[in-house]
């Protein structure tokens, strides 16, 4: 007697996945690969795809003997509470970065530049820079410390929803890298032995942001963090860019160790280059300014209200 395990879906369930669907070729060059991300729930009548390949190839290289291989590789990717990252499981993630690691590196260099962009237009306006100078010196040092930090949760609920998109099949690779760029954050603030457990810390520049317990600090004061960021060069691109996939869309049988550990670095530092800006731009935005500009209202009702008074005065 056969016993079937059966899953019970209660009602409003849904199930988030990354897959691959692959027809395999003679010619790895030519196999037919479809990455993509789904939410499946009970009234969803979308379960499979329109158009995957033209039926007229598949006598091109894809029957052998008589036989056509279709391969698929499935993760269903779970929301945790203890963090929230989602990130995939190690050999499907090897998969991905072969094929997508320049998308990442995109995706990671564009947000960095757009936020420096953004905070650069700050110190060219030398009028305003001047003025935010003088605001931030003029201030007692505790309220500088105070503002110079911020939860680790609530900016990492910022993150995932900028970076986080279902419907875009790079997201959880990119969700990898930040987690990993995290990782490498925590190991900047031990010792040097679990700090290289992550990145080779020679040849990293002195950290903007460190993290003490849940919360992120900026590592010095703000007017040298913001003309840093600004101009501190970006890491070169990966010239070399990711692999081929293999010839039968597995990840690690011809997959050098150089190779994937080239690919780990490039990601992590990608990620920890990523969150740092973030979480600069985030505190400058959400406290530093803020703090800036109401200073810079109550200072010119003051003198509006002293123009006020003098006026008055000549009347009299």
């Amino acid at each position: 007697m056969g016993y079937a395990l059966i899953q019970v879906l209660l009602p409003g369930w849904s199930h988030f996945a990354q897959f691959t669907i692959a027809v395999v070729n003679k010619d790895p060059q030519k196999s037919k690969y479809s990455d993509t991300l789904h939410r499946f729930w009970k009234k969803e009548h979308d379960w499979g795809r329109k158009k995957f390949m033209e039926l007229s190839k598949v006598l091109d290289g894809f029957i052998d003997a008589d036989t056509l291989i279709i391969k698929a590789q499935v993760q269903v990717i779970r929301e945790r509470a203890d963090r929230p990252f989602r990130c995939l499981d190690c050999q499907y993630r090897r998969e991905l970065v072969r094929v997508y690691l320049t998308d990442v590196e995109q995706i990671c260099r564009r947000f960095v530049e757009e936020r420096r962009g953004k905070l650069g237009k700050l110190i060219e306006d030398k009028a305003r820079w001047s003025s935010f100078h003088a605001f931030w010196m003029g201030i007692e040092q505790s309220s500088r410390l105070h503002m110079s930090r911020e939860r680790t949760d609530s900016i990492l609920k910022v993150v995932v929803k900028h970076f986080f998109l279902e419907k875009e099949v790079t997201s959880t690779l990119v969700m990898d890298s930040l987690y990993s760029g995290l990782k490498a954050l925590e190991g900047q603030t031990k010792d040097k032995k679990n700090k290289a457990k992550y990145v080779d810390s020679d040849d990293q520049p002195d950290p903007i942001v460190r993290m003490e317990k849940d919360m992120f600090v900026l590592v010095g004061d703000v007017l040298s963090l913001l003309k840093r960021a600004v101009i501190e060069p970006l890491p070169p691109k990966d010239e070399k860019g990711p692999q081929n996939r293999t010839k039968d869309g597995c990840s690690g049988e011809d997959f050098s160790k150089d190779s994937i550990e080239r690919d780990e670095r490039r990601l992590t530092e990608l990620g920890r280059q990523t969150i740092e800006i973030f979480v600069l731009a985030h505190i400058f935005s959400s406290k530093v300014e803020v703090a800036y500009q109401e200073a810079v209202a109550l200072k010119r009702q003051e003198e509006l209200i002293r123009e006020e008074e003098a006026e008055s005065e000549q009347k009299g």
